[in-house]
């Protein structure tokens, strides 16, 4: 009997450490594979501006004088206290509008229905997300094309949905893509000490 119970005994600590090891590695190659990559954006040319003493508890990241878009001069925010809209320019042709919605989260559907029920531009829908669109407009009624490029969308942080989008009248390309990492780049910030 004693020498049955030391087999199993043996069997048992054999199975432990010679198997065990071959599940675990499976198990962990599984679930290594099954993630998505995480796309990493490349700020080199923006520096980070805490939202805090403008009331929003947010951090974006805003682009500085080396990234060639007329970015030459300091970030400046206009907001008025206890108003629920910002404006952030860095220089002449960067400028992002945002405004608070509180708890209300209807904001991109709306403005998606308003995009597709207006017949003033030729309207191209360049990049849609959960969270945000870039589109190409160009006016419907003139014979002289000119494209101008937008982006909107909806950040909801800390309990708040924040409208984000550039200036009505359009950008190029190249200020939409600063203006595109600029959106994906607007967080939360930890106010803990």
């Amino acid at each position: 009997m004693k020498s049955v119970s030391l087999t199993i005994h043996s069997m048992r600590a054999f199975f432990m450490f010679f198997f065990m090891p071959v599940i675990i590695i499976s198990c962990a190659d599984e679930s290594i594979t099954s993630k998505k990559p995480v796309e990493v954006i490349d700020y080199y040319q923006f520096d980070e501006l805490n939202l805090d003493l403008y009331e929003i508890d947010a951090s974006i990241m805003i682009p500085n004088e080396t990234a060639g878009i007329g970015a030459s001069f300091g970030t400046e925010i206009l907001h008025d206290d206890g108003d629920f809209q910002w404006q952030i320019s860095a220089g002449r042709n960067f400028n992002l509008f945002i405004e608070d919605y509180g708890d209300y989260q209807y904001r991109m559907p709306e403005f998606l229905r308003k995009l597709e029920s207006q017949d003033v531009f030729i309207i191209e829908i360049i990049e849609q997300k959960d969270d945000y669109v870039i589109y190409k407009r160009e006016l419907n009624l003139t014979s002289k094309k000119s494209s101008t490029y937008h982006l909107y969308g909806v950040k909801f942080i800390n309990g708040v949905y924040y409208e984000i989008k550039n200036k009505e009248e359009g950008d190029s390309k190249k200020v939409i893509d600063f203006i595109l990492k600029s959106f994906l780049s607007f967080k939360s910030i930890n106010l803990a000490l």
